[in-house]
């Protein structure tokens, strides 16, 4: 199964915390928001999953690369 991930926001509502990392990559429990959220569409069934990226999209990108780590197939759409 597919997914789509949207991470592409610049979480302004949550500045300051948000001014230099994009909001998917705050931190819960010593992980990234969105790595969470991977793992857990993982644990469902998605295998295949496409994360819409614009602000600080790098940062995303050099984390998570390919999402083999966790065991899904993770491409990108920038936003």
């Amino acid at each position: 199964m597919r997914a789509v991930v949207m991470a592409g926001g610049q979480g302004t509502r949550l500045r300051p915390l948000t001014s230099n990392q994009p909001k998917p990559m705050l931190p819960i429990v010593g992980r990234p928001m969105m790595e969470h959220i991977l793992r857990l569409a993982r644990n469902h069934g998605f295998t295949e999953i496409v994360a819409t990226v614009h602000f600080l999209a790098s940062v995303v990108r050099n984390y998570f690369g390919d999402g083999s780590d966790i065991g899904v197939s993770l491409s990108y759409a920038t936003e």
